[in-house]
């Protein structure tokens, strides 16, 4: 109506009209605004500089291409174009549309350009990721050495710095801020700290934001737990957060959450998680509303193993996106419910939610965890449907998939089918191979990896190779691997080191694996203690080992779950039975670690050596509950080791209680049918021995055929 009322009004009328819906300012009124410009243009009014300033800048606010592109040629028609303001009015548009191209052409057609036209060019091709472009015009434009950068040109230029890991002109920009005294200004200096933090140099970012900015907003504050957060540097991350709550008055906003919540979670603190949970409903912040929010804790629940409370959260996301479904089928893959994972994605599909290449990584690992090859042909058929199988790191997917659902001859196919590979892609199948027992394949390829030069092997391809050497026994081959990581330079790297320890001493060359240890120095972790504990263990050294757990608290390291159970496995190898009682004493007094199946097994095997069976049984009956309230007596490998040590020492009486035990835990385990009918027959009670085995006979149980390899 308003409309059709201009056709009878002077133009003056027209270009009030439009000043009024400018000032109102909402959606609605932008809208109103083009319209009513478009109509202007279809009666024949010459437009006024300030009605068509106005419609650019509706256009951009409405993201319409279409409108923009009529009111760009009424521009040039009418010979606005040779106004400066109109010109940048229409390159700030396109840069809104997301159309740089059509805005470098209004910007290379321009007679006259001013600083703005520079400006928004930079920041336009520094936002949209484009950062050589940004570059190539900054350095255009001091060629054409007409124009000073202004604070707007340092924040686009900074910004591109970052993205593109540019170190060496960000550091540059920055001797620049602080010659012309503007690194004292807020939104620059908080700039510079967010260039430094993404060129992983936080060192120099923490030193900017404690030295240089004299006021510090929520922005300042979120780039540098960014920073920490996105480097690795998680706990970092989560003491500079609880910093900003504690010496500050500024409120997290969900940007702040979203950046440390990611901490929180790799810190694996489940109780943590909740808190910050709480934190954030205390705030106000609408976490079922807010996606990236809402996606980030449920990915931090399923990574602390509290997958009822990621699913809860999950179903209450109001519009969950693609990210957030990949991080629920994370969870479950990581916390063993791949079964749901896949229905996940079925549900996925079924509300119209995109899977991308991270679904399908995903997709694939659910698979492998079940061990299913149907539904991972059906992923693949999905793939190559959709075209993901041309990403590389779906292809790597596969390949993992294949092998562990044991179809080593699709890897193989698969591998040798792509045209694109990483080391990455190496990687998986060496160590595909190494877990399913190929180790003689696995050094196959890693020999044909090493002819192709392209390819130079990592710290994951070394740790498998050392796996491979270790397990065909080649003492020989360890000290090659050994002396090929030290030409490699990745001597240094801890879990290598580690790995090289435990491959030593699994081929018995315990002298060479204590001396290594020893080399480490300050490169030795917790998991450094453990191997080298395990490795005196499976050696006979139990004095030793018991030893080295004084020389770790001694060196800082507290002693886990894993500490223990090397330790008590070395103790029943080495007959030390005292020493191992005593060790499971201080494991529960001292450290409060709860005795778990692994713990209890190595106990019952040390007494079942020295033929105190008694005391075995005893301790099964009567050793600690879990924290969850499951008695560990009821686990059939407890009752298992106990049926072994029975078979070994004659002990009839133990051995048929235990048998009887184990035939309500397992009935389905045939070795544990083996094991009572040899104990039977080694007795001479044919009958017994011969009712037991009637299993196999009967075809009720089916014995695994023994298999041999010889090494050529």
């Amino acid at each position: 109506m308003l409309i059709a009322c201009l056709r009878k009004c002077p133009l003056e009328m027209g270009i009030c009209v439009i000043l009024y819906f400018v000032v109102l300012g909402s959606m609605t009124c932008t809208r109103t605004v083009v319209a009513i410009f478009v109509e202007m243009l279809e009666l024949g009014f010459l437009p006024h500089l300030n009605s068509v300033s106005h419609a650019i800048r509706a256009c951009g606010k409405l993201g319409s291409m279409e409108k923009g592109m009529l009111v760009h040629d009424s521009v040039i028609q009418n010979g606005f174009n040779l106004h400066l303001p109109i010109a940048n009015s229409l390159i700030s548009m396109y840069i809104r549309m997301g159309r740089l191209d059509y805005g470098r052409w209004v910007f290379d057609d321009m007679h006259d350009r001013d600083l703005v036209s520079w400006n928004s060019l930079i920041t336009g091709y520094a936002r949209s990721g484009n950062w050589a472009e940004a570059f190539n015009l900054f350095l255009s434009m001091k060629k054409s050495g007409s124009w000073v950068p202004n604070r707007v040109t340092f924040l686009g230029l900074l910004l591109a710095c970052g993205q593109a890991r540019n170190l060496v002109l960000g550091k540059s920009i920055h001797g620049l801020l602080i010659c012309t005294g503007l690194l004292s200004d807020l939104r620059l200096g908080t700039a510079t700290v967010d260039m430094y933090a993404k060129c992983d140099r936080v060192e120099c970012a923490r030193t900017i934001f404690e030295e240089d900015l004299s006021e510090k907003s929520l922005v300042s504050w979120n780039s540098l737990v960014a920073g920490y957060s996105q480097n690795g540097y998680q706990r970092e991350a989560v003491m500079l957060f609880e910093q900003m709550n504690v010496e500050s008055n500024l409120k997290p906003d969900s940007i702040t959450f979203a950046n440390v919540i990611p901490a929180y979670a790799s810190l694996a603190n489940s109780g943590s998680i909740r808190s910050i949970h709480t934190l954030i409903i205390k705030k106000g912040l609408d976490i079922n509303g807010d996606v990236v929010l809402g996606t980030a804790m449920v990915d931090a629940y399923g990574k602390c193993s509290d997958i009822k409370a990621a699913k809860s959260l999950f179903t209450c996301i109001e519009k969950p996106n693609t990210a957030t479904m990949n991080a629920m089928i994370a969870g479950y893959n990581l916390n063993h419910h791949a079964d749901k994972g896949m229905l996940l994605f079925c549900e996925m599909l079924q509300m119209k939610v995109f899977p991308d290449a991270i679904t399908m990584v995903m997709l694939f690992q659910s698979c492998g965890e079940l061990g299913s090859i149907k539904q991972g042909n059906m992923a693949h058929g999905y793939c190559l449907s959709k075209g993901f199988s041309s990403h590389l790191t779906v292809a790597n997917a596969m390949i993992d998939m294949y092998m562990r659902c044991g179809c080593v001859n699709s890897s193989g196919l698969l591998f040798s089918l792509m045209s694109l590979k990483n080391i990455v892609t190496w990687n998986t199948m060496l160590f595909g191979y190494v877990k399913i027992g190929f180790s003689a394949m696995a050094m196959k390829m890693f020999y044909q990896m090493q002819s192709e030069i392209q390819y130079k092997p990592d710290s994951v391809t070394m740790i498998s190779i050392i796996q491979a050497s270790a397990s065909v026994s080649a003492s020989q081959g360890v000290e090659l691997v050994h002396g090929f990581i030290v030409k490699l330079g990745l001597d240094s790297e801890t879990l290598v080191v580690n790995s090289l320890v435990d491959a030593y001493a699994k081929n018995g060359l315990i002298q060479s694996a204590r001396v290594l240890f020893t080399q480490m120095g300050q490169l030795r972790d917790q998991s450094s203690w453990n191997v080298m504990i395990a490795g005196c263990g499976m050696n006979g050294q139990g004095m030793e080992a018991c030893k080295l757990l004084t020389l770790m608290e001694e060196d800082g390291y507290r002693p886990n779950s894993i500490t223990f159970t090397s330790l008590l496995s070395s103790c029943s190898h080495s007959g030390l039975i005292e020493e191992g009682c005593r060790y499971l004493d201080i494991m529960v007094k001292k450290y409060k670690i709860l005795p778990g199946l692994e713990h209890l097994t190595c106990i019952v095997d040390m007494f079942a050596r020295a033929g105190r069976l008694e005391e075995a049984y005893q301790l099964i009956k009567s050793l600690c509950q879990t924290s969850d309230g499951s008695p560990l007596s009821n686990c059939d490998a407890v009752w298992g080791t106990l049926l072994s040590a029975c078979r070994m020492n004659m002990n009839m009486e133990l051995g048929q209680l235990a048998g009887e035990k184990l035939s309500e835990l397992a009935p389905d385990n045939c070795g544990y049918h083996t094991l009572l009918s040899n104990l039977y027959a080694s007795g001479e009670r044919w009958d017994e021995a011969t009712k037991t085995r009637r299993v196999f006979e009967d075809g009720m149980l089916l014995k695994k055929p023994g298999l041999s390899v010889v090494e050529m």
